[in-house]
């Protein structure tokens, strides 16, 4: 459904992704695991065109994007639900939510995709008419997971969703975003650092080093490959 074909970017003539290659299936958890620095983020901007590959292409439902313009792709059926979650704090959450629907004109749609989001996360409904920078943390990544859903995606793109969150509520997202991706039938790239907890909801994933993928695999043998332990879990553990 997704896929990036030896995917090579830059930053100042500084390189990125180096040939990075992935795939993602129609209704499949595929995470991208990889510390600070690693390009995790970079492919997101890659996938959504805010950075254009210097050699590769993208394939959305086998049509090439890597070209394509940022409202194009996202038109297609490709929503992000962006690190640090990226919220109009001043804006309520109705407003904020709204925004995830921006190209549907639908007033019955809309209020229907509504009634979607608040029965995933109920205590937004509470919250509708307050502005989302008085939210907690975690109300505020509910929020911003719930403006990716009003786009109904054929692809959510979740970067970095467990960041900052109390560990407590960390447990409680992966639940989540498993419950989205079976019932939605929502095909998910989890961009995460918690390899641990994003293994355990994904289908299959890749290691993330230094602009390159380093190791790939369905979700059993990454968890149980001395080499990812050693160059990825034993660090994050530390």
């Amino acid at each position: 459904m997704l896929k990036l074909d030896h995917v090579s970017t830059e930053y100042d003539r500084v390189p990125m992704l180096r040939d990075v290659s992935l795939s993602i299936e129609k209704e499949s958890l595929v995470c991208l695991l990889g510390s600070n620095g690693a390009g995790k983020s970079t492919t997101v901007k890659t996938i959504i065109g805010l950075v254009r590959p210097m050699q590769g292409n993208l394939y959305f439902e086998e049509k090439p994007i890597g070209h394509a313009r940022t409202d194009q792709i996202i038109q297609m059926g490709i929503a992000v639900v962006p690190e640090g979650r990226r919220l109009f704090p001043k804006m309520t959450v109705l407003e904020n939510l709204k925004l995830g629907a921006y190209f549907v004109k639908d007033r019955q749609d809309i209020a229907a995709r509504l009634q979607r989001v608040f029965h995933l996360f109920p205590v937004l409904e509470t919250r509708i008419v307050q502005t989302a920078g008085t939210l907690s943390g975690g109300e505020q990544s509910m929020l911003s997971i719930g403006r990716g859903i009003m786009a109904r995606p054929k692809i959510l793109l979740l970067d970095e969703p467990s960041l900052g969150l109390a560990p407590k509520l960390v447990q409680e997202f992966f639940v989540t975003i498993s419950r989205i991706h079976r019932e939605e039938k929502t095909s998910i790239l989890l961009i995460e650092q918690n390899a641990a907890k994003a293994l355990s909801v994904a289908d299959r994933g890749y290691i993330l080093q230094k602009g390159r993928i380093i190791a790939e695999g369905t979700a059993q043998e990454l968890m149980s490959s001395d080499t990812v332990k050693r160059a990825y879990f034993c660090q994050t553990d530390g």
